[in-house]
């Protein structure tokens, strides 16, 4: 089933750790291999932006099979979707 696209920083969701937080661990243990709620595997790891709108901020990158899906930004941490619109809900509160 295909999510309908939704802007940028939409909705809210609750991640039980702040974006820091999260950051931190990511940071202090390396790439981390975990699952959505549905089953999906995916790693995160702490990443600090090469391009885009958020060159050399840190962020949270999500990668599956190897390839980049998502990039959490701070700005981004409690909502829906991200800067690109990007559902990240899956991914942050598990994070």
């Amino acid at each position: 089933m295909t999510r309908p696209t939704r802007p940028p920083h939409d909705g809210q969701t609750n991640n039980s750790k702040t974006f820091r937080d999260a950051l931190c661990n990511l940071s202090n243990s390396g790439p981390v291999d975990l699952n959505t709620d549905a089953g999906t595997p995916f790693t995160a790891e702490a990443h600090v932006a090469q391009g885009g709108n958020h060159p050399g901020q840190d962020c949270i990158r999500i990668t599956r099979d190897g390839a980049p899906r998502a990039y959490i930004y701070e700005c981004c941490w409690g909502h829906v979707t991200n800067c690109s619109g990007t559902y990240i809900d899956v991914y942050s509160p598990i994070v």
